[in-house]
């Protein structure tokens, strides 16, 4: 079986995060027996729909392999991670994690955003414009995605040149992913270890709070500057690097979603 772990590296900034992780992927690719597919340039150069959106069209250039993990560049791979192919049942076609809708560390994340909390499963689609379907099982993060594209590839493909239009509340490829990988009983939903969120880890729970607030201690004219140069949502105290350490060790993959600072070793 042929299989690769798919990255997406368009931009300079993007080619210096791969280089400062790259050895973690490549080890990641050996242990699973995948090759490492680097996509570094636009696949629809004619932009029928923006950069994030075009991972719907991942499946379509991959198909001269069985199994693919897509993985955004934000990602820390754990060195006990297991193969993440193994967890593809041979009947399911597509693989992701499903948000953590209802969960205290959610509900505290988006707090901030009643809309957010009060969106079931099914609202999550129908404001996006898909139609509702009993086999629908919710949204999904798509900073990690495993796949088959052979049994894909064309469905995916031929929303991302469809018409469709998500409105204000586009989700770009998640919102698709999700929808037609559940209504075909394709979907597989992965241990949340294979994409454990930074967002939800610091905003989420009492130590992520209490991180927080030795951040606020911070002079605020150094913290905006820090902010403005790196992009960066928060700045690495050592309360941070440690607690990002410990999550590192726990999980397989932990994502540094929200722009939050990544802690490569």
């Amino acid at each position: 079986m042929r299989k690769a772990i798919c990255l997406f590296i368009v931009g300079e900034k993007y080619w210096k995060m791969y280089n400062k992780n790259k050895a973690r992927f490549e080890s990641y690719a050996k242990k699973c027996g995948a090759d490492i597919k680097i996509i570094d340039k636009p696949i629809d150069e004619n932009f029928y729909r923006p950069l994030l959106a075009q991972k719907l069209l991942i499946p379509a250039e991959t198909k001269n392999y069985d199994m693919v993990l897509f993985m955004d560049l934000d990602i820390i791979i754990s060195d006990k991670a297991p193969s993440i192919f193994d967890f593809l049942p041979e009947d399911k076609y597509f693989g992701a994690i499903l948000d953590p809708r209802g969960t205290q560390e959610f509900n505290r994340t988006w707090g901030h955003i009643p809309r957010i909390l009060e969106e079931t499963s099914e609202i999550y689609f129908t404001d996006r414009h898909f139609e509702a379907n009993p086999l629908l099982q919710g949204s999904i993060n798509g900073g990690v995605f495993i796949f088959r594209p052979e049994k894909v590839a064309d469905i995916f493909a031929e929303y991302y040149f469809s018409d469709h239009n998500q409105g204000e509340l586009n989700s770009f490829e998640e919102t698709p992913f999700a929808y037609f990988s559940q209504i075909n009983n394709w979907f597989e939903a992965l241990p949340i270890e294979f994409n454990t969120q930074i967002l939800y880890k610091i905003k989420g729970t009492d130590r992520g709070l209490e991180i927080i607030e030795k951040e606020k201690k911070l002079p605020k004219f150094f913290l905006k500057y820090y902010y403005k140069k790196t992009g960066f949502c928060f700045y690495p105290t050592g309360a941070y690097k440690n607690y990002v350490k410990q999550i590192i060790a726990e999980n397989y993959f932990t994502h540094f979603s929200g722009n939050y600072p990544i802690i490569y070793h």
